[in-house]
């Protein structure tokens, strides 16, 4: 993998072992696994009895990969996983596992979040990102990630692992976050423009009281939106972070006429 996607090559077998059984891979299954590497999490899989589909941009690595595991329930997709359209993989319905270059795993956990298709999943990523995906109200940690992943998604960080758990050494620990696939959003689809729009802003300062920041932004009288606030059960001095996912989707159907 390129060094500038900051790849680090995960060698700890009970660690990959785990990433197998967080994801919840048995004898059959469907498994996109993404950014394998040199196949160190691909033969687990395998050896589990799923059927791997593998996204590898690296050329060299998408070759090697072929080449270590010939006549394999293995298909190597040699594509940028962010560019590859989902829909061409198949119906599934997916399980997904990665060791994800840390560059890039934001967006890649977003695209798969807006993904119909799989049900549950096992990634790495910088422990950081991790806490900040499956963070709750009220701390630093929770902000607009965390209301993605929570609005399609149940997720928790299953493992810890420090950087001796990978070649070459990352300068940060990792952590693996479980997520399991809701059938359809918290949020509503017609009230989900408005959500984001109001997390946005009241997150974009989260220093200041989060309805002053909705009042301003939507240019509508503060006494309205302390109103709504009240009536989704949130105090008008909150501050976003102390704004659970339910109450802004509360806020976003009070607010979206």
């Amino acid at each position: 993998m390129k060094a500038k996607l900051g790849q680090h090559f995960l060698k700890d077998p009970e660690a990959l072992s785990a990433i197998v059984s967080a994801a919840g891979v048995a004898a059959g299954d469907a498994v996109l696994e993404i950014g394998p590497g040199r196949g160190a999490l691909t033969k687990p899989l395998l050896d589990a009895g799923a059927r791997v589909t593998a996204v590898e941009l690296d050329d060299a690595l998408a070759a090697g990969l072929s080449a270590r595991f010939p006549g394999a329930a293995l298909t190597v997709v040699n594509e940028d996983f962010l560019r590859l359209d989902l829909a061409s993989l198949g119906p599934g319905p997916w399980r997904v596992a990665g060791n994800l270059p840390y560059a890039v795993a934001t967006p890649i956990l977003q695209k798969l979040l807006l993904w119909e298709r799989w049900t549950t999943a096992a990634l790495m990523f910088q422990k950081e990102v991790a806490l900040r995906a499956v963070a709750g109200p009220g701390g630093a940690d929770y902000g607009l990630l965390a209301l993605s992943v929570r609005n399609r998604a149940d997720a928790d960080v299953v493992l810890d692992l420090p950087p001796g758990a990978f070649t070459p050494r990352p300068k940060v620990d990792s952590a693996v976050v479980a997520l399991q696939r809701r059938a359809s959003p918290r949020v509503a689809p017609d009230d989900e423009a408005m959500f984001w729009r109001l997390a946005r802003a009241a997150f974009g300062q989260r220093r200041k009281m989060a309805a002053g920041v909705v009042a301003s932004a939507l240019s509508r009288p503060r006494a309205e939106i302390e109103a709504a606030f009240a009536a989704a059960g949130v105090a008008p001095e909150a501050r976003a972070e102390r704004v659970p996912l339910e109450a802004w989707a509360a806020l976003a159907r009070s607010l979206r006429g």
